[in-house]
């Protein structure tokens, strides 16, 4: 008995001691967690503040340096309204992001507007007084002024006025001359950005007028209002901060933010993210709701124990009833538990989700060569792997069979899955040592999606093994399920219907990025970079439509269309007396077509050129797939004439033995070693040994994504042949390329002024 009670007085010390420290370690644990969740909000929602910043820069640097040059050809045409009205109606033609040009007198009477043909009534800004109050205020400004937006009178729409006064010689105003840029040019691309809920991203004046915001559910009230928020406070007490924080009760809408923003170079403007400060406590209570849980259940725990120990059977039977579900091998659910997974999916409303099928090839070689222990250890190691790439989405990974695998994506729609199989492909084809041996494996996918191609878990299933079998039948290695009736999903309807209006009505088009040789500042080559000029969607880049091609087949005539055109625009250039050559990109499926040879030949001998003036660019990934058949294709191709440079290198897995074989003249260092080399040393090293290993090979080097002045003296010094970026020119179409290219001039630097 006495002993008893000498245990029960060292127990509740014990208890309490054990409590309070898991208190205080909670304590500790949530104080921890808010920082790391405050840092980690910060530092995304500046990437999205930088992005709007440089979305919007792009449009409003080109009109601020636009329009002082339209405002002296304006001079020059005296007062001779209908040269002005085609003078402004031929720079929109040539500037997607106008949506009108428009003439003002001092007195804010509308003299022309493109939107309107010339000699059309036009409305009267002075009856309103907002209107009239906003070109009362660009009188003030010596430069390019950015007005209030506000919903136009002639285009009737919300659009973003940029404005500029031309003067006399005594400098009395002479016009005021418009460019107006809709408001959702501005923040459709906006609208794609993946944000937390109850974000808001924005641009506003440093004067308190909003330029653009989303969202904006009473445009009239954001736009119309001067706002005195904590971001506006922020910026009065720090005006030079280029990039800061602000913290407190935004005018907008009331709430309580958390935000970052970032100034626009030479405009009085600020790009901004911010989230509410509701959501932000919501983020950190879901990053230490599992600490707490735990903390919990350990204190319970301790007091618990007997019971614990009652229910250790139960637990015995509830463990074999899992393991039934899991491969024991890797550890993954099985079959059964990713048909359960699907199925508790299906559950969930509005349910969006796309699945991964993966086959090993000759999978089987290493069993018979190697035995299978290490045969065991690979299908491991790409467990491991897909685990880790799971957990990173939130995805589900289960092993199937043998040597099959599947990937879960909840809420991933058909381009998403695709990149998702590509980034799975390398992760899968990377090499694994077994046994002091290096081996490599081939991946081929299959991808099924609800509610495209099922309905039920079974259906889903039965759909992404389909896809696995039709991957497995074709060269590029991923395949999206495609019923036995023929009928694609409406997705792929769309797109195949739009590529081939868009072919037919000659809407694909070639921009061009100038090459330089850095060491003289000479021009010697363009890149041509592909880019679709939908009616109904305006002008698209490549990440909306490539990812697509490539898996509904569209990927090779759009790959011809390239190359043809640029055929056609060397010879242009020629006869224009512009000895240039254009560098264009093979897609893996046009790489190991068996009709590529033949396709060059003859759009060579159509055109008319020398074939040196060509350059192929072809994917350190797409060699490195099957170095012998690439080696002898490139060895075709250099045999017609042609050049040929190995693109993105450094991002992939060359081996010295077979690159030194590559019958290419060019190797293209990728830009993600030149975005950071005059900060990150180790970018730095990495682009000098790759420039030492070129000297090596008697190969040249070219340096994308040149951005600032000092990566190009660096690179230069560093013995870099060629390069190209936004610190020469963006790319531009062929018109205006070939304008640029007839006044290019040495060093670059000058060129870049008038690029």
């Amino acid at each position: 008995m006495t002993h008893n009670r000498s245990v029960r007085r060292l127990w509740w010390p014990l208890a309490a001691l054990f409590v309070a420290g898991g208190i205080t370690m909670l304590a500790g644990i949530s104080l921890w967690a808010w920082q790391q969740t405050r840092t980690e909000l910060l530092t995304n929602l500046r990437v999205v503040a930088q992005f709007v910043a440089d979305n919007a820069l792009a449009i409003f640097d080109e009109l601020g340096n636009d329009l002082p040059y339209l405002s002296r050809q304006l001079r020059a045409n005296g007062n001779d309204l209908a040269a002005d009205y085609e003078l402004l109606k031929t720079y929109q033609k040539y500037h997607p992001s106008v949506a009108s040009m428009a003439l003002f007198a001092p007195d804010g009477r509308m003299l022309l507007n493109t939107a309107l043909p010339f000699g059309s009534s036009l409305p009267d800004p002075r009856t309103r007084a907002i209107f009239h109050k906003s070109l009362e205020r660009t009188l003030k400004s010596q430069q390019p002024w950015i007005g209030m937006t506000q919903y136009g009178l002639v285009l009737h729409a919300w659009r973003i006025p940029m404005r500029y006064v031309v003067r006399y010689p005594d400098g009395r105003p002479r016009y005021i001359i418009q460019a107006a840029v809709r408001l959702d040019q501005i923040t459709s691309a906006w609208a794609h950005i993946t944000l937390p809920m109850n974000t808001a991203v924005g641009l506003i004046r440093t004067d308190g007028y909003h330029i653009a915001r989303l969202p904006a559910n009473n445009p009239v009230r954001v736009y119309s209002m001067q706002m005195h928020g904590s971001l506006i406070q922020e910026l009065h007490r720090n005006p030079n901060e280029m990039i800061g924080t602000y913290n407190g009760r935004v005018q907008t809408d009331g709430t309580h933010r958390l935000g970052i923003y970032v100034h626009l170079s030479k405009f009085p403007v600020v790009a901004y993210a911010s989230l509410s400060s509701h959501n932000i406590a919501l983020y950190w209570m879901r990053r230490i709701t599992p600490f707490v849980l735990l903390g919990i259940i350990s204190i319970l725990g301790y007091i618990a124990l007997a019971y614990l120990l009652i229910r250790r059977e139960q637990q015995h039977a509830t463990e074999l009833t899992v393991q039934s579900k899991r491969q024991a091998l890797t550890g993954l659910p099985n079959r059964i538990g990713a048909q359960e997974w699907i199925e508790n999916q299906l559950n969930l409303p509005d349910t969006t989700l796309s699945v991964l099928q993966i086959d090993l090839l000759n999978f089987k070689d290493i069993n018979t060569a190697l035995g299978t222990d290490a045969g065991d250890r690979v299908l491991q190691e790409i467990a491991d792997r897909l685990r880790k790439y799971a957990d990173r989405l939130n995805a589900f990974v289960s092993h199937l069979d043998a040597d099959e695998f599947l990937i879960g994506l909840p809420g991933s729609g058909l381009i998403n899955a695709h990149a998702s199989a590509q980034s799975i492909r390398r992760k899968i084809n990377d090499p694994y040592e077994i046994e002091g041996r290096t081996l490599r494996l081939q991946a081929r996918i299959g991808i099924a999606c609800i509610p495209e191609d099922a309905h039920s878990a079974p259906g889903l299933l039965r759909a992404v093994d389909a896809a696995l079998h039709a991957a497995k039948r074709g060269q590029a290695g991923i395949s999206f399920y495609d019923p036995d009736t023929g009928q694609l999903s409406d997705a792929r309807v769309s797109f195949q219907h739009a590529v081939e209006r868009a072919l037919e009505h000659n809407e694909f088009m070639l921009y061009y990025q100038p090459i330089v040789n850095l060491e003289n500042g000479r021009l010697v080559g363009a890149e041509g970079l592909l880019r679709w000029q939908d009616p109904e969607r305006g002008l698209l880049p490549p990440s909306e439509f490539i990812p697509l091609a490539e898996t509904t087949g569209w990927i090779a005539p759009l790959g011809e269309c390239v190359f043809r055109r640029a055929c056609s625009d060397v010879k242009s250039w020629q006869q224009a007396g512009l000895d240039l050559y254009i560098s264009v990109n093979l897609s893996a499926s046009q790489f190991n077509s068996s009709e590529l040879i033949d396709q060059v030949q003859n759009e060579l001998k159509n055109a008319g050129i020398t074939p040196r003036q060509i350059e192929l660019e072809i994917t350190e990934t797409a060699v490195m797939e099957d170095v012998v058949r690439s080696t002898e294709i490139m060895r075709r191709l250099s045999t017609l004439g042609l050049r040929l440079a190995i693109d993105d290198f450094g991002t992939g897995y060359s081996s010295l033995a077979y690159l030194r074989k590559l019958p290419a003249q060019t190797i293209k260092i990728d830009q993600s070693f030149i975005r950071d080399i005059d900060s990150d040393p180790e970018d730095l090293e990495i682009v000098k040994a790759i420039v030492a290993l070129a000297r090596v090979l008697g190969l040249l080097t070219l340096a994308e994504g040149i951005e600032t002045e000092a990566q190009y003296h660096l690179l230069r010094d560093l013995g870099v042949d060629l390069g190209q970026g936004y610190w020469f020119s963006r790319p531009v179409p062929e018109p205006d390329f070939r304008q640029q290219a007839t006044r290019w001039e040495s060093p670059p630097g000058d060129a870049v002024s008038r690029g």
